[in-house]
């Protein structure tokens, strides 16, 4: 596959638009269009290629000026309607009633950027239009700043005697981040080392700032930097560059240039380095010892010098990046700490890179040691020069992500506009990063004329550095009570300081404000927004292209799909054999497998090997329900691994040796690893608060759920936090307890092979993989699976976050039930719809979501970054009351469907679809379910609807299990209305 044809050439004048340079960069197959309005500045980009996901996005550099979160309330606030789309919240209609395969908005220290996705043409122009003029013409009311950004209201709406309080959904959003360690960590490194420019405010906002936000400084702002002369566009995908332009030259008439400064002026070099120190907030139940995170930062080049960056990026990756690299192995050799700091790596989204590195899980007096270490390691590196495999290693690894095709939770497009800014932004080149193999060519040419290439980058950016900055985060069992005590002595101070009048005038606002937020669209406003017919939508579900066969004896499913040269080997073993009592030790034998050494291979080897030869190892457990099948679970422990063609024989050889010659005798390497997963897990607790309460919240309903909250939630956190206390002592039981299962788990006989490539690569995958399967053991068939004992509870466990995360889950119809495909929708127009409106936008809390999860039968609702608890508890009783008697109109109808639709099309790369279809293999879901599926939900009436809910919601929802993730103040405040749930701390 080709980049598409030039059909334009530089010096051209199309629609008022001049091409300045057109480019065609094969490697990613696309053909590059840089482009100029002539009457407004606005500056374009469209990447033309064969991807049929075309992405819009408009992009503004923002720079604040304090931290009131003016960029991030603004992003959230102009998507609330505008001059031609007066609804009340346009993002959230677009949501639930279109095709979109992306649709959000991104805050960053210096830019805001606004992205739109989707397959469909009609579709995606729809989108894109109302984006541009929600962007340029907003309405910005009053009372979207004060839903949004903050405002005043009292704990009980009703009456002024209560206690007076700020909410707003950007204000909790911020608190919830500021509750992360990792959130902290990155702030105070980046206001450290950017003291004097726009980057030592956080665009995001400060909670205890943003209710200094005025609405006036809000519009202010828009004034300043929302115009097409301060934007960049950027496109994606297969639509014509012509076509594109002629859209701009519509969206774009009538504006005019106008002069904006929105540069981001350089941070000047400091001479002399400084140290820092600062808190996160750590549960009560946990020890402070060893949990201090000891950080280094250094400021480094200009985003626009690319290829100084890239040596960087290089240089810093063999320092860092793998097990055999020379500073992370002498950190974490040094016994000054447990694991790598999380904030470990290149920053690239300022004006001027940033490289931190540092150790988690140490002591506070153990910071000058760490620096030290640190600076002794470069001193030897840059002395006696990197091992020379490192460097090939980084090199390969920029090649490799350079070259891959992904898509996960964004649009390939993203990936690429990320690389696109990291340069455009500050006005450099934007095509800098795209094409890799020439950047690499280049590399390698000036390596090979100066051997000391990277030696010497060290020692000019890092060694001789003076601009660094050593931050200390140590943790505070009283840090969240603190805040909150202080917030709410603040309120008190605040309350008595108003007039019984001020008061009243606060509490009628906020009533206002109520009466605003509940107030429906009018028909006819709500009608403007453009709809896609369902006539142009598919009753056909996408195809992935797959064939049932052998390779070398075990089953195999391969794909042939365009994949860019990388081949694509996933290796499922079953595991439902495996006894109960060794079950939570898979997600520790999937990471130490993968991070030993094994066979004749140290790990230091094994680490150079595999960032040599693949572009990546991985590892997935996952369980679910089997369409037709006998009621118990599919379970699979998942390896899998990338390569390029060249590579895969050793590649595949990699895998051979870790599968039957992995070692479980070097110790400190064993100890290593699980210290890094249990600091890995419990850091993800906070982040990612209402996935650990959902997990908790379904355990007690089936097996497979019970699984997924045994290998990946808060069992899997204790478990290993069990493992780790116990450690040395207990490290030779483990080691045998490990090997033990491994011999269970990895056979011929349990082993199901998926092969993702074009027809070269697959070629390729078939003939290396024939040593790797003769090496394996020829095993027993996984036989009788064991049983399990599920026990359902609902739970309150504290965190140490100022909000909290709510789920309740309930067990559901599964995909061959008739009313499936219903409440899909249902739970499509209720997450959008009655939860939205609410627990976000009349609760203030960040998130507001359900999720039906139709193969493993469980739907569930769920909060994120919630400052309330039993008023969200009562929202989802409300809900089910609510749609087991609404009957949805035509519109809403129509809407939910779409939207359905949209959630089930969404694009993935090639590795996904590969994947995807192993899953749906062991699920029993073939194409003709999901077309039935599909076509029912296209057919969905409102009758349908209603009746499915009436027959399912009454019943269940009393009989859901609950589970609220939150600090413990606020567990206790919610008092009685938490008493049938058991109160537990997370560890």
């Amino acid at each position: 596959m080709n980049s598409p044809d030039i059909t334009l050439k530089a010096g051209d004048n199309r629609q008022g638009f001049l091409i300045r340079r057109v480019e065609s960069i094969p490697e990613i197959r696309v053909m590059a269009f840089e482009l100029t309005h002539e009457a407004t500045g606005a500056r374009v980009l469209h990447l033309h290629c064969d991807d049929p996901e075309n992405l819009f996005a408009i992009a503004f550099r923002t720079p604040p000026g304090d931290s009131t979160g003016v960029p991030h309330i603004l992003e959230h606030a102009v998507l609330a309607g505008s001059a031609r789309y007066p609804l009340k919240d346009v993002f959230n209609e677009l949501m639930k009633g279109s095709l979109q395969t992306f649709i959000n908005a991104f805050t960053y220290p210096d830019k805001t950027i606004y992205p739109v996705a989707s397959q469909n043409r009609t579709d995606f122009f729809n989108l894109a239009r109302v984006y541009a003029d929600l962007v340029f013409n907003p309405r910005l009311l009053r009372e979207t700043f004060l839903q949004e950004g903050h405002h005043l209201e009292f704990a009980e709406m009703e009456t002024a005697a209560s206690d007076l309080i700020t909410s707003g959904i950007v204000y909790n959003e911020m608190k919830g981040a500021y509750s992360s360690p990792e959130t902290l960590m990155y702030r105070s490194l980046q206001q450290a080392i950017f003291p004097d420019n726009t980057y030592a405010c956080d665009s995001g906002g400060d909670p205890r700032v943003i209710p200094t936000l005025t609405y006036e400084a809000l519009k202010s702002f828009h004034q300043s930097y929302y115009s097409p002369s301060n934007a960049r566009f950027f496109l994606y995908g297969n639509i014509k560059t012509e076509d594109h332009l002629v859209f701009l030259a519509e969206i774009l008439a009538g504006f005019q240039k106008v002069k904006i400064d929105s540069s981001i002026p350089l941070q000047q070099r400091r001479n002399e380095p400084i140290r820092i120190h600062g808190q996160y907030p750590l549960g009560k139940e946990e020890d402070e010892a060893a949990k201090t995170i000891v950080n280094l930062a250094w400021l480094l080049t200009e985003n626009t010098d690319y290829e100084t960056a890239l040596l960087l990026e290089i240089a810093a990756g063999a320092l860092m990046g793998t097990a055999a690299s020379p500073l992370r192995k002498a950190l974490i050799d040094s016994g000054l700490g447990q694991d790598i700091s999380p904030v470990t790596g290149m920053e690239r989204d300022f004006r001027q890179l940033v490289f931190a590195l540092g150790l988690r899980g140490t002591d506070p007096d153990k910071a000058a040691d760490i620096e030290e270490l640190i600076f002794r390691v470069l001193g030897e590196t840059a002395e006696a020069g990197f091992d020379r495999e490192l460097i090939e290693g980084m090199i390969h690894q920029v090649e490799f992500h350079g070259r891959e095709i992904v898509r996960g939770g964004y649009p390939y497009g993203i990936v690429l506009m990320g690389r696109v800014f990291h340069s455009w932004l500050y006005d450099g080149d934007p095509l800098a990063g795209l094409n890799f193999p020439r950047l690499i060519h280049d590399i390698r040419r000036k390596w090979e004329a100066d051997p000391g290439l990277f030696e010497k980058v060290i020692k000019a950016w890092l060694i001789d550095n003076p601009h660094r900055v050593l931050s200390v985060m140590t943790p505070s069992k009283t840090m969240i009570d603190e805040e909150v005590g202080d917030a709410r002595s603040e309120m008190a101070r605040l309350k008595s300081s108003y007039t019984p009048e001020e008061l009243e005038k606060i509490r009628e606002e906020a009533l206002r404000l109520r009466e605003y937020q509940i107030e429906q669209d009018p028909p006819e406003v709500a009608a403007c927004l453009p709809r896609l017919p369902l006539a142009e939508i598919s009753p056909q579900a996408d195809r992935i292209p797959s064939a049932e066969n052998q390779v070398m004896g075990p089953p195999a499913m391969i794909h042939e799909i365009f994949t860019n040269g990388i081949g694509y080997l996933d290796l499922a073993f079953d595991i439902g054999h495996i006894p109960e009592e060794l079950q939570p030790y898979l997600p520790l034998l999937g990471k130490i497998t993968l991070n030993m050494g094994a066979g004749d291979f140290t790990y230091e080897e094994m680490a150079k090997r595999i960032a040599l030869r693949t572009g990546g190892l991985g590892y997935q457990l996952g369980a679910g329900g089997i369409l037709r099948g006998d009621g118990k679970p599919w379970q699979k422990m998942i390896f899998r691994v990338k390569s390029l063609y060249r590579n895969m024989d050793e590649a595949v050889k990699i895998m051979a040796d870790l599968f039957c010659a992995g070692d479980l005798s070097h110790e400190g390497r064993m100890s290593e690893l699980i210290l890094e997963k249990k600091n890995g897990l419990h850091a993800a607790v906070i982040p990612s608060g209402h996935i650990f309460a959902r997990r908790s919240a379904a355990a007690g309903l089936n097996a497979a759920a019970w699984r997924d909250e045994q290998w990946h939630g808060r069992s899997q956190l204790r478990f290993i936090h069990q493992i780790a206390s116990n450690l040395p002592a207990g490290r030779a039981e483990l080691a045998e307890t490990l090997a033990k299962l491994r011999q269970l788990v990895f056979s011929r006989q349990n082993l199901t092979l998926n092969l993702t490539a074009d027809r070269e690569g697959i070629d390729h995958m078939r003939t290396s993989l024939g040593e790797l399967v003769d090496r394996l053991p020829s095993g027993k068939s996984a036989g009788t699976r064991p049983g399990m004992t599920l026990t359902p509870a609902s739970l309150a466990l504290s965190l140490p976050s100022q909000v909290s995360y709510v789920a309740k889950a309930i067990t559901a119809p599964t995909y061959d039930d008739p009313r499936s495909p219903y409440l899909t929708i249902i739970s499509r127009f209720l997450g959008g719809g009655y939860l939205y409106k609410h627990i976000r936008v009349q609760g203030g809390a960040y998130g507001a979501m359900s999720q039906y999860d139709q193969l493993n039968g469980i739907f569930a609702f769920l909060s994120y970054r919630d400052p309330h608890i039993l008023e969200t508890l009562e929202v989802y009783r409300q809900a089910g009351e609510y749609i087991a008697q609404y009957t949805l109109n035509p519109e809403e109808l129509d809407k939910a469907i779409i939207g359905t639709i949209a959630s089930l099309d969404k694009p993935m790369d090639p590795a996904g679809r590969g994947f995807a279809a192993l899953i749906r293999r062991f699920s029993g879901l073939t194409d003709q379910d999901r077309d039935d599926f599909r076509q029912q939900i296209l057919g969905a009436t409102p009758k349908d609807l209603q009746e499915a809910a009436a027959s399912y919601f009454p019943t269940a929802m009393p009989m859901g299990n609950v589970a609220v993730y939150g600090n413990e103040e606020n567990l206790k405040a919610a008092g009685p209305g938490l008493a049938n749930l058991t109160f537990e701390s997370l560890l």
